[in-house]
C-alpha cells in the first residue's frame, strides 16, 4: 500500500512539473514584431478596386496647391532620391520600411489621418513597397502610377502625350517585330507553305535463313 502511494505521488510531481513548463513556455513565448493587418484575399481585393492610385498629375496638383493631409515617399535608395524627388517627399527605402522609426512614421501617418503616397522611378517599382503596406494594415497608402519618371517628365515626351497615357494601357515597351525587321536587313522570313511529303515505309522483318550447324 506504501508503495503505491509513493508511485502516485511520483506521477503526481511528474504531472505538476509537466504544467509548469508548459506555462514558462507559454509566458516566454515572444510574439512576432510584426503580423498582417489584412489578408491576402482582403489586399487583393484593395489592389484591384483602383481606389488606391493617384495620377502624375493628381500628385502635381497636390504638391503645387500644398494640399493638406499627404505625404509623399520616395521608396528609391538615397542616390536616387537625392538626383531628383517631390517637392516636401521623404526617403525611406523599401528594405528599410521594418526600422522602428519608420514603422512609427507610418503609425504616426495613420494615427493622424494622413494620406502616405508611395512612389519609384517607375509604377513597377513602388507596388511591391505599396501591397506590403496594405497588408500590414495601413488603409491610408496610396500609389502613384507612372512613378517619379512620369512626374518628372523624363519617360514621355512633353511634346506629346497620346489619348491614354502608357501608365493607363499595358504596352509593350518595345515594338519586337521592328527590331527583328532591322536585324534581318529590313524583312522578315516568309512562311513556306512548300512541304516535302514524307511518307513512312515499314521495314520488312528477314525470315530466318534455314539449315544451320
Amino acid at each position: 500500500m506504501k508503495e503505491i502511494n509513493i508511485q502516485s505521488n511520483r506521477f503526481l510531481l511528474l504531472v505538476v512539473a509537466f504544467a509548469v513548463i508548459i506555462l514558462i513556455g507559454l509566458i516566454t513565448l515572444s510574439r512576432p514584431d510584426f503580423v498582417y493587418g489584412a489578408t491576402i484575399q482582403e489586399t487583393l481585393e484593395e489592389v484591384l478596386s483602383y481606389q488606391d492610385e493617384i495620377t502624375p498629375d493628381e500628385a502635381m496638383e497636390i504638391v503645387d496647391n500644398k494640399t493638406p493631409g499627404y505625404k509623399f515617399v520616395d521608396i528609391r535608395n538615397p542616390y536616387e532620391y537625392v538626383k531628383g524627388n517631390i517637392d516636401g517627399s521623404i526617403n525611406i527605402p523599401f528594405q528599410k520600411f521594418l526600422a522602428d522609426k519608420n514603422i512609427e512614421f507610418f503609425d504616426q501617418m495613420m494615427k493622424d489621418s494622413i494620406t502616405v503616397v508611395v512612389y519609384g522611378w517607375g509604377q513597377s517599382e513602388a507596388n511591391g513597397p505599396w501591397m506590403f503596406l496594405k497588408q500590414m494594415g495601413y488603409a491610408n497608402v496610396k500609389i502613384m502610377m507612372g512613378g517619379y519618371g512620369y512626374y518628372s517628365g523624363e519617360t514621355y515626351d512633353m511634346f506629346w502625350e497620346p489619348e491614354i497615357p502608357q501608365y493607363f494601357a499595358e504596352e509593350p515597351k518595345y515594338n519586337f517585330i521592328e527590331v527583328m525587321k532591322s536585324m534581318s536587313g529590313g524583312s522578315l522570313p516568309q512562311e513556306t507553305t512548300d512541304y516535302e511529303t514524307v511518307v513512312p515505309v515499314r521495314k520488312t522483318k528477314k525470315t530466318a535463313l534455314e539449315g544451320g550447324c
